[in-house]
């Protein structure tokens, strides 16, 4: 039933298991705390066969050598459906089905990085374990932050205050919410940095959102990168949401034009590694994108930004659009010329807000990292329900 790369550990106090089913996007989003919580714990990751190199790869960079990673197989029959339509992923409501006996019963806490817990939590029933802990798999920015399935949770384990804030306000308050900071900070931290152009023009990365009609890449992206292709004074890197090009963007490879992947000054990747390991952000000199909380990332170390309005949103008075307080905020491709001439004069009056929202974005404490705090979180919440 399992592939497991370590041996169990009688003396560790409780079964933790974190439950991966998802793109490798939201693998820094768990991937120290896993770490962490296995140094005094059994802990699993739980996912379904396949090559899983990143997190592999993840586990031996950050000495994740006590996690145990088991690949559980979903129904036979979907299995060989899934086969048939190619897909890169195993349905996750079957998959649950399959295991939920071993997952309900062989752990003290299940912890999720998406809303995939419903079949399991249906099956719990009134049950305290396990516990069902969610972290999200990013930063807060749209709506689907906020969504009253956030009440199912024992445990729900936030970045920072205006998130909680924002959970308070709308009365998405889990059970108990904690604000631990943002772990994908230590994840990332000792990987291998790489460059993609061969000269000291500034670099622009292009990051639109995958969901229409807000992406902007449905109207405008080819528009950005044909400016880009003339407009040789800057590199441009393309790296969309890693589901723009995938199963849930339903783009192709093929409606880019051969020029932009032959360019000089281009960069083009639909979702490697370095799409969600912040390898580009931490690249690039300028942001350009619409929707995506990735921005957040990138402001991080404020820098400028420009959005791209496509659906001419009004947008001044809406929380679900904070992000775009940070840079100016076009409605075309056809005026993304004048907002990089004035790129720098901008950014001034920018640079403030942009260092406030990451305040209010990123809880940190001074002589601990957002992974130690989760991890005494988590140990603290699983002691409380110890007995029951």
């Amino acid at each position: 039933m399992s592939k497991k790369t370590t041996s169990e550990n009688s003396s560790q106090n409780q079964n933790i298991g974190f439950i991966f089913l998802d793109e490798i996007h939201h693998i820094n989003h768990f991937i120290t705390i896993a770490i962490a919580l296995a140094k005094t714990n059994r802990v699993s990751i739980l996912t379904f066969p396949s090559k899983h190199n990143y997190l592999k790869n993840s586990l031996n960079r950050l000495d994740g050598e006590n996690v145990i990673l088991e690949e559980l197989t979903t129904k036979t029959f979907r299995a060989f459906t899934d086969q048939l339509k190619k897909r890169d992923f195993p349905r996750k409501t079957f998959w649950m089905k399959k295991n939920k006996n071993y997952l309900l019963s062989s752990f003290d806490a299940l912890i999720f990085t998406d809303y995939i817990h419903h079949t399991l939590y249906k099956y719990r029933g009134n049950k305290k374990k396990p516990s069902f802990i969610k972290f999200p798999h990013g930063l807060a920015g749209r709506a689907y932050a906020f969504k009253k399935d956030l009440l199912d949770f024992d445990l729900h384990l936030i970045s920072g205050e205006f998130f909680y804030n924002q959970l308070k306000e709308r009365g998405l308050l889990s059970k108990q919410t904690i604000i631990t900071g943002y772990q994908k900070i230590d994840a990332i931290k000792n990987q291998i940095k790489k460059t993609f152009f061969n000269n000291n023009k500034p670099v622009v990365l292009y990051n639109p959102h995958f969901t229409a009609p807000f992406s902007s890449w449905h109207r405008h992206g080819l528009e950005v990168l044909d400016f880009f292709y003339n407009n040789t004074g800057y590199n441009l890197i393309f790296a969309p949401h890693i589901n723009l090009f995938a199963d849930k963007g339903n783009e192709k490879k093929e409606a880019i034009p051969k020029k932009f992947f032959e360019a000089e000054n281009i960069h083009i990747d639909l979702g490697s590694i370095e799409s969600v390991n912040m390898t580009f952000i931490t690249q690039a000199n300028i942001y350009l994108g619409d929707v995506s909380s990735q921005i957040y990332e990138f402001i991080i170390t404020p820098r400028p930004c420009i959005f791209i309005n496509s659906e001419n949103i009004s947008f001044k008075e809406d929380s679900n659009y904070r992000f775009w307080q940070c840079g100016e905020v076009i409605n075309t491709a056809k005026a993304l010329d004048k907002a990089l001439q004035n790129i720098k004069l901008n950014f001034q009056k920018f640079k403030t807000i942009q260092e406030h929202i990451s305040q209010e974005n990123i809880y940190s404490e001074e002589g601990s990292t957002a992974t130690q705090i989760a991890v005494k979180a988590i140990n603290t919440h699983l002691e409380n329900l110890k007995g029951l």
